[in-house]
């Protein structure tokens, strides 16, 4: 049967009846990006990281238009690629998961790489092996106190910690993690939050990595009590990603 259904399904990709992009095989979406409103996550000139906080959102209704500061035209999906009609420098853009989007284009001589991340797309992560139904989701705000100073971080991911060790930078999330953007607090201090369409469930306990443009670093343990309003906390976090995800690890008898 299961050789029987990859026939099938090589034959209606050959006639272009099903398109499957393959940044969706864990969602088992469509291949096109959610509509909503995407903010820039983060943002890379020729290898260094700038700072992309006063950037206009991008919109993507769910009618096929879009809209970008003044500009406004359709948008389309070919090839696992995001099209804008009036884009006259970003090209198309790579559809890393369902709610990120990464362009990369030449301008004035440097190669630039904006990433994307939807901040208002009302969709669940499919739940997870043994998740349990019954508890709470609740947002989370989080502030991360490190011993040195760190800058140039711009988005968060909580990851389930069962999942942590194998989640990597820009992967689709696993099953009940959610993602946003971080700002520092301070020299060495972090602040984030979930939002409303982002929640977690409480009772678990969750890894946080902040990313930047060229890396994801595990940097906290988070146990979320099971509590059943929004939940804000102080942790201590720490550059070192092998320790953080040792202390997730099973304990060996």
């Amino acid at each position: 049967m299961k050789k029987i259904r990859q026939v099938l399904l090589a034959m209606l990709l050959s006639v272009g009846v099903l398109a499957v992009g393959p940044a969706f095989d864990a969602f088992g979406e469509t291949g096109k990006p959610a509509p909503g409103t995407y903010r820039c996550s983060t943002y890379n000139v020729s290898g260094a990281g700038g700072s992309c906080s006063k950037m206009q959102p991008l919109v993507l209704h769910p009618d096929g238009s879009y809209r970008y500061s003044s500009t406004r035209g359709q948008w389309s999906v070919q090839d696992g690629k995001l099209l804008l009609s009036n884009s006259q420098f970003w090209g198309a853009g790579k559809i890393v998961a369902r709610d990120t989007i990464r362009f990369e284009y030449d301008y004035r001589g440097l190669h630039h790489v904006v990433t994307w991340l939807c901040q208002e797309c009302g969709f669940e992560a499919p739940k997870g092996k043994g998740e349990s139904a019954a508890g709470t989701t609740v947002g989370v705000s989080l502030t991360l106190e490190f011993d040195t100073a760190i800058g140039g971080v711009s988005g968060f991911a909580i990851v389930p910690a069962e999942a942590a060790a194998s989640y990597t930078h820009n992967a689709a999330l696993p099953a009940g993690a959610v993602q946003g953007m971080a700002w520092e607090a301070g020299p060495t201090t972090v602040a984030l939050a979930t939002n409303r369409n982002n929640k977690l469930r409480s009772g678990r306990r969750y890894v946080v990595f902040l990313s930047w443009p060229r890396e994801s670093i595990p940097v906290a343990v988070f146990d979320l009590p099971a509590v059943a309003a929004d939940y804000t906390t102080t942790l201590r976090a720490t550059l070192d990603g092998a320790s953080v995800l040792r202390a997730t690890a099973p304990s060996v008898p």
